[in-house]
């Protein structure tokens, strides 16, 4: 195969740096990992979530079908509307799963609801608005605490 230098433009510097290090670490190029993901993709091979981890107040991304907002044991999270919206509009529609707590300000409505596909309460407490509540059932799979204020 020849090389041929590609320009990727809007690519982050820092992530690739970070690549860069970690398989110059593993003993391996950039372009034969980018060779490897690309593959992936087009095979199918790539799982296509993105989740966000939220415990102790710090949010890891992880590679990993769509957004998945994860509130862990200790963690605490409250989302407006605003919130809500704007996740929806960078990450497409998402899911929550939530084992800490998780708080919806009284402004989240039906729109703002229609960027979640899915609430997943697997512990811990989620509190709604009393005005929504009918909605967040329909949204919602409850292990734990589904609470209206």
């Amino acid at each position: 195969m020849t090389r041929k230098t590609v320009a990727i433009r809007g690519l982050d510097t820092g992530l690739y740096n970070e690549v860069f290090s970690m398989a110059k670490k593993d003993g391996k190029r950039v372009s034969d990992l980018v060779n490897s993901a690309l593959k992936a993709y087009i095979d199918g091979d790539l799982a296509e979530n993105v989740v966000a981890s939220v415990a102790g107040g710090e949010t890891t991304v992880q590679a990993g079908g769509s957004f998945v907002l994860t509130v862990e044991d200790e963690g605490e999270v409250t989302l407006s509307k605003n919130d809500v919206l704007d996740i929806s509009r960078d990450m497409g529609p998402f899911k929550i799963e939530s084992s800490g707590t998780l708080v919806f300000e009284k402004d989240v409505d039906a729109e703002a609801l229609r960027g979640i596909e899915k609430i997943v309460i697997l512990s811990g407490e989620v509190k709604v608005p009393k005005k929504t509540y009918p909605q967040f059932l329909i949204k919602c799979q409850i292990k734990g605490k589904l609470e209206k204020y």
